[in-house]
């Protein structure tokens, strides 16, 4: 959940279309440059939020495995 700008929206909105039905090692492999090329770039003064949103789902798997979800250990 955001209360962010439209690109920070648009960024998160993305990734969560890109991991769908992907592994968690998929998944991990998913950055702030699959994000871009999805949305065909952002204007440079919005290019963090595509960064955020790739750290905010490593940290949302990271925190995933060490509560140890689903039998998933690294």
């Amino acid at each position: 959940m955001t209360d962010g700008c439209g690109s920070s929206i648009a960024c998160g909105s993305v990734i969560t279309e890109l991991v769908k039905s992907k592994s968690i090692e998929e998944a991990l492999k998913v950055g702030d440059k699959d994000i871009l090329s999805v949305l065909g770039g952002l204007p440079e003064e919005n290019l963090h939020c595509s960064v955020l949103a790739a750290d905010t789902l490593r940290a949302a798997i990271e925190d995933y495995i060490d509560k140890g979800k689903g039998g998933y250990k690294k």
